[in-house]
């Protein structure tokens, strides 16, 4: 299957090659936009894979061969190609590694033959750069998952069979006697009742995950009372750990594609929606380090003058410190930057009305926000 996405400024040609992509066999179109804006927010926000994009290369505010760099930068692994309605920006589409240049008006043999050549370019990078054993994948950002080295997701018979394999993952390697497992994941339960319980979780859990070819990776220990840990495979990806790795990256290398990165493994959050209460100082611990990591890509952007790229990770972080002052003046010095006077003023009036019981209320000032709006970031 190979996903895509497209951008045109001109909504009838937009809706063309739309429904030209949607009939054609083994393509996914992931989404349709009609402004550059739109599109790098849905890139740098989405989880799912792109593997091509179809950019229109005259659009209002950004051209396509701007538009494509950019995307090289964020998500180097999307495949470009052009479409237009002149041939002179064929040179500059090149210069950027675009995978073809489609004159407008588009029709379906001009699609199939870039799908095509979608296919013989992913093929030599999968046979130089994959490697060539799968991996077994533990998602912990978003909802607990396994995917087997074949790409098979665990299916578990129970949630707690899923919570337990979660905590004990968490535990990373760390054998978690009994006493803690039934403290943590049946709290409320009479001890005898919780310890069926644990008995009988281990024992479907162990059946789930053997349904899946995964052996041996609940091992239990008789000392100390009886303890549990995993044992997963060496090969194993694992996102949390890669997430941790990104950061560390960007740290040294002071790297905006290891920023980038590291955001996006993120997603919603550590084990986001599954209201597990052992989780929750992990998440507050990486939640806050997700926190940081957003405002210095809002302030990179912004150092870059790329406003409007800025403005996602604003939105986010305000989203997750509702009552941070600080962040609400960034918010509307960077609607400043952007000439979005009256969009600015009608969100500074805003955030006074809801932190109007603030203790301190000095950074909201408009008229020293309008002076220097850069000098917040």
């Amino acid at each position: 299957m190979i996903r895509v996405i497209a951008i045109d400024d001109e909504q009838p040609a937009l809706r063309r090659v739309g429904k030209l992509l949607q009939e054609m066999e083994g393509v996914r179109v992931n989404g349709l936009f009609d402004s550059p804006r739109l599109l790098l927010e849905y890139v740098l926000t989405t989880a799912e894979p792109i593997d091509l994009a179809f950019l229109d290369i005259e659009m209002q505010g950004m051209n396509g061969v701007e538009l494509a760099r950019r995307l090289s930068e964020v998500r180097p692994e999307i495949h470009i190609a052009f479409l237009t309605a002149h041939e002179e920006y064929a040179r500059d589409a090149f210069e950027v590694e675009a995978l073809d240049y489609l004159l407008k008006p588009i029709v379906e043999d001009d699609l199939a033959r870039t799908l095509k050549r979608f296919e013989k370019r992913s093929s030599r990078r999968e046979g130089a750069e994959s490697s060539p054993e799968r991996r077994l994948a533990v998602r912990s950002f978003g909802p607990f998952s396994v995917t087997t080295a074949e790409g098979e997701p665990v299916r578990f018979r129970n949630s707690k069979g899923r919570e337990l394999l979660a905590y004990l993952h968490h535990a990373r390697g760390k054998s978690v006697s009994k006493a803690q497992i039934l403290d943590s994941l049946w709290e409320d339960r009479d001890v005898e009742r919780a310890q069926v319980n644990l008995h009988s979780t281990v024992y479907q859990l162990r059946k789930d995950l053997e349904a899946g070819g995964l052996h041996g990776i609940v091992e239990q220990m008789k000392t100390a009372g009886g303890s549990y840990c995993l044992r997963w495979p060496a090969l194993l990806d694992d996102d949390v750990a890669e997430y941790e790795k990104a950061c560390l990256q960007y740290e040294s290398a002071n790297s905006l594609t290891h920023l980038i990165r590291a955001i996006r493994l993120y997603g919603d959050g550590f084990l986001a929606g599954s209201g597990y209460g052992w989780a929750a100082p992990r998440q507050a611990e990486l939640e806050l380090s997700h926190i940081k990591l957003l405002e210095v890509m809002a302030d990179v952007y912004v150092k870059q003058n790329r406003h409007e790229m800025a403005l996602d990770p604003m939105r986010k972080l305000v989203h997750l410190l509702p009552l941070d002052e600080r962040l609400h003046a960034k918010m509307v010095a960077l609607l400043l930057l952007m000439n979005r006077n009256e969009d600015a003023l009608a969100y500074y009036k805003l955030m006074v009305d809801l932190l109007d019981d603030a203790e301190d209320s000095s950074m909201l000032d408009f008229t020293r926000l309008s002076a220097n709006p850069a000098s917040m970031f």
